[in-house]
């Protein structure tokens, strides 16, 4: 990995092999909710124990970020954006074959390091500037994340238990071709631009960003995470709880195509405050009934547009530096990372029933946050290009 003067060029293979990058890693990363029941019976683990795959996850995601984020501007970026994406696929090969609890925690943990760096600099890379095409490019990426996801938990469920290994080695091997792809289509190096102005009071709506973020994302992984394992302890099989995750992250990736012709007519601020709005609606009507299915689906579809809006808010805000999407990403992670892992404490003790109303902390302290910073009214800073 060497340092380099040339800008940053993406052609059209190199940003579909980024957002196939998202896909397959959204695949994957959401498929532990599946894996969990499979793990709990496999190594006979209780749902605390259980629960430490998400926080495996998120502390070494947390460290890819800092990797990512410390590299993003200074190296090139075909291998800064590319490189996690063959370690994911040894993480997965590890996580397939490992004969202990242990070993497994050590392949999400491998997983985890090339998640973080893959997420703070592809993004960053497609979220640019904040222009009208970012917002574009951002939505998609995000929205490929989310259709892997639709698609890696059934798998899984399929899988499970015969075919485990087999299918993590196939999808090792897919995560080696799509960041090679990568890598060897995309040239130059992101510099950081220290001639664009920050707008007036950018600092602490840039906190509020990277606070509403962490809640955010606590509410998305925290009800990914547990969504089959409380269908499940409602007497239905594993597939249907996978066929619910499938359900929620379908909604998530059309409520980011939704977004797309939404995003001329309104703000950023605008359709994050709305959606936070929305996923407390969606969270009452959960609790209220027994309609978890549709009640998932729709909290799915109203979350989508939050993440990749959020990320341009906060690039049209913190212009001209490199590093923003790597600290979205850090906030983003640390949310996921203590919110999935603090809900199996807790039901450890109450049961699963109570999941709507663990979800609707994170989701109130979310809306706080992207008020706080929606009050300030900061101008936004809008490349074109």
């Amino acid at each position: 990995m060497t340092s380099i003067a040339s800008p940053l060029k993406l052609n059209k293979l190199s940003v579909y092999s980024g957002i196939s990058i998202f896909a397959v890693m959204g695949g994957f990363t959401s498929s532990y909710g599946v894996m969990v029941p499979y793990f709990r019976d496999k190594f006979s683990l209780n749902l605390a124990q259980s629960g430490i795959i998400f926080f495996a996850h998120g502390i070494t995601a947390l460290l890819g970020v800092v990797i990512g984020t410390l590299t993003v501007s200074k190296f090139k970026a075909a291998y800064v954006g590319g490189l996690g994406a063959p370690l994911m696929g040894v993480g997965a090969i590890l996580i397939g074959i490992a004969p202990t609890w242990n070993i497994t925690l050590m392949g999400v943990a491998i997983v985890g390091i090339g998640f973080g760096a893959c997420d703070a600099t592809i993004s960053q890379f497609l979220s640019r500037g904040g222009s009208e095409k970012a917002v574009r490019l951002v939505n998609i990426l995000n929205a490929g994340f989310a259709i892997g996801a639709v698609i890696g938990p059934i798998l899984i469920a399929g899988a499970v238990p015969d075919l485990f290994a087999q299918l993590l080695i196939t999808w090792a091997a897919v995560f080696m071709v799509v960041g090679y792809l990568f890598i060897s289509n995309t040239s130059g190096a992101l510099k950081r631009d220290h001639t664009t102005a920050k707008p007036e009071g950018h600092r602490f709506v840039f906190a509020m960003l990277l606070l509403g973020i962490a809640f955010y994302v606590g509410v998305e992984v925290g009800a990914s995470g547990w969504i089959p394992t409380y269908i499940i302890d409602k007497g239905y099989s594993a597939q249907m709880g996978a066929t619910a995750l499938a359900l929620f992250f379908l909604a998530l990736a059309a409520g980011r195509i939704v977004v797309l012709p939404l995003a001329k007519k309104f703000s950023p601020s605008q359709i994050v405050l709305t959606s936070s709005v929305l996923i407390i609606l969606s969270l009452l009507f959960i609790s209220s009934g027994n309609y978890a299915l549709l009640g998932f689906t729709l909290m799915g579809f109203v979350c989508g547009p939050v993440f990749p809006t959020a990320m341009v808010w906060a690039v049209r805000i913190n212009p001209g530096d490199p590093r923003t999407s790597g600290f979205m990403m850090f906030a983003a992670i640390a949310g996921a990372s203590v919110s999935p892992s603090l809900m199996g404490i807790v039901m450890q003790n109450t049961g699963t029933a109570i999941v709507a109303w663990l979800l609707m902390v994170p989701a109130v302290l979310t809306f706080i946050a992207y008020a706080l910073a929606a009050k300030q009214n900061i101008a936004e800073h809008i490349e074109h290009h």
